[in-house]
């Protein structure tokens, strides 16, 4: 291990050798930036990780999921707002355990005392069941989108006076207070939230309201007015068939005169639409069940005259017979609402009358597209006008996509992280091919051929020696038998 370590390192170092000042500048500053990446990474990754357990409403809330963590020895941050506690992610485990032994979330019974009597610790265990309620329901608002914070502030009843009309006073009920991100709507939010808040709460729908937390906005639930959503889906109903149609009818006189009419279609929908059922009657009697039961009556009569008595019997037989009612149900009605009347505005440019152009025909296909009826709309509601239309931009209908400026916007990142990678690349490939030349040129600075070879004549004796020297020490390295051999020759030449 110890040769294999000698060996890397003075490979390096022979490496390191090889390099200029600028090369080495180069991969020096490489190796620092290295270093300080991994050992950022490593703090990094060694900094404790923590996550949300507890959100508090109240200032009691607060003190006991404090008292709770410090009763477990387990250590929690704070979070900027002052009521989010944090605890490390290997303890999570244990502050949940902490946090239902609090009663903090319903889970477990809340710790009672300090009431006068029963019903005072009853209305305390009830309060705190309901703070946990109210805290689950925050938490699932929160969790909407675009819901910035939130906070849920609901009242049950606690006693129900007897004989008395009394519902307002007694009904339970809700408020949510909703901070919303920028540029996110009110309703469909306060919508959601108030579904959340019922189901988590147990509140009637209609008891729960819904605040804006700038008071400028504010949403409760109506039955008559949404009916589950009706009024607003009858709405969008009613424009998403006149969009339909007007941008059939457009597309159509598109491709006869481009760019010459223009027709706008508006459809009233008939809002007294219903569906009924009812149930179906067999046309005829089908027995359901039926029972049947026997029983058997003597009676004894007086007696005769050769002193025997009469004596009848009666059977009587009942039959007990349960018929079907019902076979099914039937809906009749309107699935869809009819449409109570339609408007139509067509315009067209005065220049299509001088190329042999007829305003009825115009009429009738506009009519013929968008389902006119004359039964049903009236002639005054189909109105026709002639203007001068804007000439159409012949480029601006052809460059319909992207310019080069959003593929350079596009793409050009990528383009840029592969362009460097290339370069980095090519730059350390002629970084070691540049240094390969000059180590092999230190290694042998003389040679045995080539150039010092034609110019040997000119060498004085005293690099002469050096150079045999230095082929001696080659020719050992290389091949150590050549020592003897050499030995043994010049022996043989001492001799002679």
């Amino acid at each position: 291990m110890r040769f294999f370590l000698n060996e890397i390192l003075a490979q390096l170092k022979g490496i390191w050798n090889r390099l200029d000042g600028g090369q080495r500048l180069v991969v020096s500053a490489v190796m620092v930036a290295t270093i300080v990446g991994l050992g950022v990474v490593v703090w990094f990754a060694g900094q404790p990780s923590y996550e949300t357990v507890f959100t508090a409403n109240t200032n009691e809330e607060i003190a006991q999921m404090q008292q709770a963590l410090q009763k477990g020895g387990i250590s929690y941050v704070v979070a900027d707002d002052g009521k989010t506690f944090r605890v490390e992610r290997s303890k999570v485990g244990l502050a949940n355990m902490a946090k239902r032994q609090a009663g903090l979330n319903g889970g477990a019974a809340p710790v009672l005392g300090g009431g006068t009597s029963l019903i005072d610790d009853a209305e305390t265990k009830a309060w705190k069941l309901d703070a946990a309620s109210r805290a689950q329901a925050a938490s699932a608002i929160a969790m909407l989108d675009g819901v910035a914070s939130v906070t849920v502030a609901a009242s049950r009843p606690r006693r129900t006076a007897a004989f008395q009309d009394r519902d307002n006073e007694v009904r339970p009920s809700a408020t949510v207070v909703l901070r919303l991100k920028g540029s996110v709507p009110f309703e469909p939010v306060a919508r959601s939230a108030a579904s959340v808040a019922s189901s988590q709460l147990m509140v009637p729908l209609s008891n729960v309201e819904i605040v804006s937390a700038t008071g400028n906005q504010r949403w409760r639930y109506d039955a008559d007015r949404d009916a589950g959503g009706g009024s607003s889906e009858f709405l969008n109903l009613q424009r998403t068939m006149s969009e339909a149609r007007t941008q059939l009818c457009q597309q159509r006189l598109d491709q006869m005169w481009p760019g010459k009419t223009s027709v706008s279609v508006i459809v009233e929908l008939d809002p007294s639409w219903e569906t009924t059922t009812e149930k179906v009657l067999p046309p005829d009697p089908i027995v359901k069940s039926e029972k049947f039961s026997k029983d058997a009556t003597d009676t004894t009569g007086k007696p005769s005259g050769e002193g025997e008595r009469d004596k009848n019997t009666s059977k009587n037989e009942t039959r007990d017979r349960e018929f079907v009612t019902e076979i099914g149900e039937r809906r009749t009605g309107r699935m869809a609402p009819d449409i109570r009347r339609m408007a139509v505005a067509v315009l067209y440019d005065k220049s299509l009358e001088q190329t042999g152009f007829n305003k009825e025909d115009l009429v009738s296909t506009v009519k013929a597209i968008v389902g006119w009826d004359p039964a049903r709309d009236k002639p005054e509601a189909f109105s026709t006008m002639a203007g001068e239309f804007a000439p159409m931009d012949a480029e601006a209908a052809v460059a319909s996509g992207p310019t080069m400026v959003d593929v350079a916007l596009r793409w050009g990142p990528t383009v840029g992280q592969i362009l460097g990678v290339v370069v980095v690349v090519l730059f350390l490939r002629g970084l070691f091919r540049r240094a390969a030349p000059r180590g092999a040129a230190s290694a042998d600075p003389v040679g045995g051929g080539g150039r010092s070879d034609a110019k040997e004549e000119n060498l004085t004796p005293e690099e002469q020696q050096k150079r045999m020297r230095r082929e001696i020490e080659r020719t050992i390295a290389s091949d150590p038998a050549a020592l003897a051999r050499l030995l043994e020759s010049w022996l043989m030449e001492q001799k002679a």
